[in-house]
């Protein structure tokens, strides 16, 4: 071994030599001979020969790769993209972690990229101050079965931009209601409110839009009134106006969703409420070089805090049908018989329904998924009851 290391070693051009090639090529290129080379170097016509078809940079010696830490687990993550190309690279490392990688996350990650290209989408630098603004945006994550049923599934994402602390809810439903109880349960999930929440411009946010005048739906300012939020919507066909929360529903999608499997809503949002307050939420973040939880405790201090819990709801009408139903969602509820044929108005909640009469709530109808049923209560008909009940009593 010590040998052929001294055999290698002597085998390399030194210094001198390397500068006596490097006068060979230039007087090569100058037209002289070999032997006119030879001469004007005083070196002989044996050295300008070995090097007249020589390269100015000798090759460096080349060593046997040494192992690494991540040599055990390649095969691994070569499955894992086979089968989910677009798995990141973070997540590669939080799985090996299991599987008792002792590397870093870097080290993975420049595996990785080794695999694959890099692709990078770049932002208009926009900065705010703790507690100034939020933003709001929804992502499609294909379908999802809820109580026997195929549904569009949705993710409701929400991003302090200071602190880059993030809220992820998945939806079946995009009415206002339930959006509106998106953004409660977001106010509760940071403990406060931000001075503005910037949103994109979907319907259940803007009604109208012409250049710069914006008329944003009359429920969402009544409820951002009562929040104490100030709604602002993103210049439309410009993604990168709203580029903090459009990268988390990208972190979101790759991060939480992609290659993980779910039995149904609730079970979708109970992961999705660990990874943010396990993962997403205590990790480093890329940008800002911080825990955001950790950003949070400051942002905490510069926002509103929440006032009385709001249980945010809209207000509805419909006219009842003479055998007394009402469509909402796409679904018929049954009323009290009395209200056939007559306008019925209702506070629509996230999941039921309250009637009113006046100001008297008369009664509370669960909201059902899905779309196409008729959900009929007895009780709404008591003098189909009551004759029911005499026919029984009868028999």
């Amino acid at each position: 071994k010590g040998s052929s290391l001294n055999q290698r070693v002597r085998s390399e051009p030194k210094l001198t030599e390397v500068a006596t090639i490097v006068d060979i090529v230039r007087l090569k290129e100058q037209g002289l001979s070999q032997r006119a080379v030879a001469k004007r170097l005083g070196v002989s016509r044996t050295t300008v020969s070995k090097y007249w078809t020589e390269s100015t940079n000798p090759e460096k010696p080349r060593y046997t790769d040494r192992s690494q830490l991540i040599d055990p687990y390649r095969d691994y993550i070569i499955s894992r993209l086979d089968a989910y190309p677009e798995l990141s690279a973070y997540r590669l490392y939080k799985e090996i972690l299991k599987k008792s990688f002792q590397g870093s996350d870097r080290t993975v990650r420049r595996y990785v990229q080794t695999l694959r290209p890099a692709i990078h989408r770049e932002y208009k630098p926009f900065e705010t101050l703790p507690g100034e603004q939020a933003q709001v945006d929804w992502g499609h994550f294909g379908t999802i079965v809820e109580n026997g049923a195929r549904h569009k599934l949705y993710a409701f994402v929400f991003t302090l931009c200071w602190s880059r602390v993030s809220y992820v809810e998945f939806i079946i439903r995009g009415d206002m209601a339930t959006f509106l109880s998106c953004m409660n349960r977001a106010f509760e999930y940071i403990g406060g409110v931000p001075r503005e929440v910037l949103f994109d411009n979907a319907k259940v946010v803007v009604s109208e839009r012409v250049g710069k005048v914006v008329r944003f739906n009359q429920n969402l300012l009544q409820y951002a009134l009562s929040s104490g939020f100030t709604p602002l919507a993103c210049w439309t066909n410009d993604p990168e106006s709203k580029g903090k929360v459009e990268s988390q529903v990208k972190y979101v999608r790759r991060g939480f969703f992609y290659g993980r499997e779910f039995r149904d809503l609730d079970h979708i949002n109970q992961e999705a409420l660990v990874w943010c307050n396990e993962e997403a939420n205590t990790r480093v973040h890329g940008t800002t070089h911080e825990v955001p939880f950790h950003r949070l405790v400051v942002e905490r201090g510069q926002r509103k805090p929440l006032l009385a819990p709001i249980i945010p709801f809209i207000l509805g009408e419909r006219r009842a049908t003479r055998t007394g139903l009402i469509s909402v969602e796409g679904n018929q509820y049954s009323v009290p018989s009395r209200f056939a044929s007559r306008k019925v108005c209702f506070r629509r909640f996230e999941k039921h329904l309250e009637l009113l009469d006046g100001q008297e709530i008369i009664g509370t109808i669960p909201l059902i998924y899905g779309r196409g049923q008729r959900i009929i209560r007895a009780e709404h008909y008591p003098a189909h009851q009551r004759a029911q009940s005499r026919n029984k009593a009868s028999h």
